[in-house]
């Protein structure tokens, strides 16, 4: 128990030494982390306060400084080469949506000819479908029938003399027999192809 006569100094070692001796003693921190401000002169505690420069060097000597900027350099690194990647990687699509462009106008142009060819098959094929062939023979049979006509009318009425109405008429009447006889015999095909069920 402290007497009236110690001052607060020997009062607080008087209280360890009482705590050493009843084993009761606290654990001692130690942070390697941290600056030992124990080991510096006054003068270079004092620098320390008055001057930002020396402080800022105390600073970065620490252990725990130069962990964290050992990190932030490694950061910085992984930053920079994760750009350079989406760099390149960027320059890559912008290439791919190039020829995706590219393939897109040609596929497009491919397109419309194929449907321009589409187009004048099918008008081909109707030109020469069968059915197509007979009617334009029935036609042409038709109009070589007109022709006859027309000739009897200008030999009746004297406008031709009766040679030229015997060659032209023969050669009218001639095609209207062949035109008739095309339209028959494809007429008796294509029933047949009918009757076939093709």
């Amino acid at each position: 128990m402290p007497t009236a006569q110690q001052t607060p100094q020997q009062q607080q070692q008087q209280q360890l030494t009482n705590e050493e001796s009843n084993g009761v003693n606290e654990p001692k921190v130690e942070d390697d982390n941290m600056p030992n401000l124990s080991t510096l002169s006054l003068d270079e505690l004092k620098q320390l306060d008055r001057d930002p420069e020396f402080f800022d060097d105390f600073i970065e000597e620490m252990s725990v400084v130069q962990h964290l900027n050992e990190e932030l350099d490694s950061m910085m690194n992984q930053v920079e080469n994760i750009s350079r990647e989406n760099e390149s990687k960027g320059t890559h699509l912008v290439e791919l949506k190039r020829r995706l462009s590219d393939d897109y106008t040609a596929l497009k142009t491919l397109g419309e000819k194929c449907d321009l060819l589409n187009k004048k098959y099918l008008k081909k094929s109707e030109e020469y479908a069968p059915q197509h062939i007979r009617e334009l023979l029935q036609i042409a049979a038709s109009n070589a029938d007109a022709d006859c006509d027309r000739h009897v009318e200008h030999f009746l009425n004297g406008k031709i003399d009766v040679q030229t109405f015997l060659n032209t008429y023969q050669s009218s009447k001639k095609i209207s027999a062949e035109r008739k006889a095309k339209e028959e015999r494809l007429g008796t095909q294509l029933t047949a192809l009918e009757r076939a069920g093709i």
